[in-house]
């Protein structure tokens, strides 16, 4: 029976001076070792989101329940403890003078032994394939490069849940691509639970589920193929489809008869290869 990492119940949120609501009755439930994107453009409440998760905002109802714990003034410190999350923009989480020291400072606040320190920062920056820039000042990095800073920072910490808080959206693809593959392999081997916050399709195409938002609701979940099959309802709400989606959908017009039932270029190639082969 999978074990339930995350519960959201019935959860809303007004800003002070605002005449609505930015998220209402939003439920929603994750996995260990699932990975989860929220999406939704600019406003649709999904980085409301992550800062209730995370205990930066209180929500005016509803209830969240981390690790079978309930969020709450109580229990916010216990629960970060066991929660990671990486922003938008790294430079701001940057407080070291070096790749080292910077991995090293939440290690340090939590009272982690020096050895014990010293294995854990080394275990991280290699996780995410810095040990060349351990003695570098991190503002001179390349922006994907700071991201795996900013991450190895979080995962030295060891939590068994990270938010990607619009962590790729000032990456070039390259960086991006660079991020998630990161993501991707620490989620693998360590069975660590991702919930990343988007309006990037692309990325959460790496996703198990899918949760759409609008108008701070909840408007589709799903697994990504189910999803990208709703078209045009996603941009409706201008959420524009994945490259690989578009590409499909011309194949389709063009007379291929193409299942949906691919959602990444290699499972698209090998369902071209296959109508090829049945030719």
């Amino acid at each position: 029976m999978k074990e339930l990492a995350l519960s959201v119940k019935n959860l809303s949120f007004q800003y002070p001076n605002q005449p609505k609501e930015a998220i209402r009755n939003v439920t929603f439930h994750v996995y260990k070792g699932e990975w989860v994107a929220i999406v939704g453009h600019n406003g649709s409440g999904k980085s409301t989101v992550a800062k209730l998760l995370i205990g930066l905002l209180k929500p005016k109802s509803g209830e969240i329940r981390m690790f079978d714990t309930v969020l709450n003034e109580e229990t916010v410190w216990d629960i970060r403890k066991r929660t990671g999350i990486v922003f938008q923009n790294p430079d701001n989480q940057f407080v070291g003078t070096t790749v080292q020291d910077d991995v090293a400072f939440g290690l340090e606040n939590n009272g982690v032994p020096r050895e014990q320190m010293i294995e854990r920062v080394r275990a991280a920056i290699q996780q995410v394939g810095m040990e060349e820039f351990l003695l570098k000042e991190p503002h001179y990095l390349s922006g994907g490069q700071k991201q795996r800073v900013a991450i190895a920072g979080v995962i030295a910490l060891e939590p068994d849940l990270i938010i990607l808080d619009e962590a790729t959206s000032m990456l070039d693809p390259k960086g991006r691509r660079e991020v998630l593959a990161v993501i991707d392999d620490l989620r693998a081997k360590q069975q660590m639970t991702v919930i990343s916050i988007t309006h990037d399709l692309e990325e959460a195409v790496r996703a198990d589920q899918i949760i759409v938002m609008n108008e701070g609701e909840i408007i589709a979940k799903g697994t990504p193929l189910h999803i990208f099959s709703l078209g045009e309802k996603l941009e409706e709400i201008r959420l524009d489809l994945p490259f690989v989606m578009k590409v499909r959908k011309e194949l389709q017009k063009a007379g291929l008869p193409l299942s949906f039932n691919s959602v990444t270029f290699e499972e698209l190639v090998d369902e071209l290869w296959t109508l090829y082969l049945n030719k």
